[in-house]
């Protein structure tokens, strides 16, 4: 029976330097994935842009119809009703290029895996 004592204070010292080890692990895996996440976070706030319409595009596209609208109301005004060129809508036309959409969605990615990542090594140190 003094065998097992033995064998439980000996087992008992191993388990729990092992579990502090893992504990340490686990907090230096918490501080990269947080630096990490916040890495990547920064990269998609600059990157997002790159989806959307820019609004000084759209601006001026909106004040250029504006003028002709006035040119040709001006037109009328001076001339009397004749036929005056129709005034173009302004058209924006935006789409994103085919690798804005493959950039955003691995930076997507990459911080999904992080947060997941960071969401399991929380419920293991919790364990």
């Amino acid at each position: 029976a003094r065998v097992w004592r033995v064998y439980g204070d000996e087992s008992s010292k191993i388990d729990i330097e092992m579990v502090a080890g893992w504990r340490e692990g686990l907090d230096m895996l918490l501080v990269f994935a947080a630096l990490f996440s916040a890495v990547v976070t920064a990269f998609l706030t600059a990157t997002c842009k790159s989806m959307q319409v820019d609004n000084t595009e759209v601006t001026n596209s909106l004040l250029l119809e504006m003028i002709g609208v006035q040119r040709a109301i001006l037109h009328v005004v001076v001339y009397g009703p004749t036929d005056v060129e129709a005034v173009p809508p302004a058209i924006i036309s935006f789409r994103p290029k085919p690798a804005d959409f493959w950039v955003n969605g691995l930076w997507f990615m990459s911080l999904g895996l992080s947060l997941s990542t960071t969401l399991l090594a929380v419920l293991a140190k919790q364990w």
